[in-house]
């Protein structure tokens, strides 16, 4: 392969794979703040993966005729080659054979990161925002629209984990009582996760927070309930098929500044120990 033709191929490159569209400054912001409350950052994987696909493309190098320089392609270091993260997509570790296609191979509904931004997954990460807007307790208002600094008060995502194993739902919503303001945030995560199946096991797995549980019954089911404070509480339970749902629920939003904002937190706790731990039964919200 020449200068000329080097050139050429990666022109074409360029051309089949168009500058993604910029993100909402509000969404970036949000996901930015809820990054630093959740220790694993959900979008962070897709993220990663996608600069990894880019810098690991594999160009041969072939031998000129007629005397020519050949092309080489540089050597490694003289250390040891370091493994890919995890959550690294499958395609990301190989070079491709002779002849195949080196797209990525996130499904379809993805923008090119691990966040769904249309399909089947995305359009569940809005039911379980609308199943979750219908469980807000008598007296509390779930609000609408963003705060000051734009961060919306309803969110939900769609996210892929791993290399493609399973899937994580998250919704938000803050909740308004007189001038106080509040949070609920549900998260389910489909069969397949590697989550434990005791209640309190699952309950500290929650965004790797511990804490101390307690277990509640809900009819034949035991569920993992785990205070953080006076002001944020979670509850935990796997269901039968493996799928794992956590609520929880919080006296100022999760990723609003009240300084910044003006927000009051709530006064208490919405909910009970134990229709905490029922809404994470609840059939609606998974």
């Amino acid at each position: 392969m020449d200068e000329n033709e080097l050139r050429t191929a990666l022109r074409q490159t360029i051309t089949l794979h168009p500058e993604p569209p910029p993100m909402e400054s509000a969404t970036a912001i949000t996901a930015a703040r809820r990054a630093q409350t959740r220790r694993n950052l959900l979008a962070g994987i897709g993220s990663a993966a996608a600069i990894l696909g880019i810098t690991l493309a594999v160009i041969p190098g072939q031998a000129q005729t007629g005397g020519g320089t050949d092309l080489q392609v540089a050597a490694e270091p003289s250390g040891a080659v370091q493994p890919f993260p995890a959550g690294t997509p499958s395609w990301a570790g190989s070079a491709p054979a002779g002849g195949e296609k080196t797209e990525p191979v996130w499904p379809p509904e993805n923008g090119g990161d691990a966040t769904a931004d249309s399909g089947p997954h995305y359009q569940h990460g809005k039911k379980l925002l609308t199943s979750l807007l219908a469980v807000v307790p008598d007296g509390y208002e779930a609000k609408s629209g963003a705060t000051s600094d734009g961060i919306p008060f309803r969110s939900d995502q769609a996210t892929i984990q791993n290399d493609g194993s399973y899937w994580t739902y998250l919704a938000s919503v803050a909740i308004g009582k007189g001038d106080g303001v509040g949070e609920l945030i549900v998260e389910v995560s489909e069969p397949g996760n590697g989550l434990p199946q005791d209640a309190c096991a699952v309950a500290k797995q929650f965004w790797g927070r511990g804490g101390d549980c307690t277990p509640v019954t809900v009819g034949d089911a035991k569920v993992g309930v785990i205070h953080e404070g006076d002001g944020t509480a979670w509850a935990g339970y796997r269901h039968s098929d493996g799928t794992v749902v956590y609520v929880m629920q919080s006296t100022a939003p999760t990723y609003a500044d009240p300084r910044a904002n003006g927000l009051k937190p709530l006064e208490e706790l919405p909910l009970s120990d134990a229709e905490l731990a029922a809404l994470a039964t609840d059939a609606s919200l998974r």
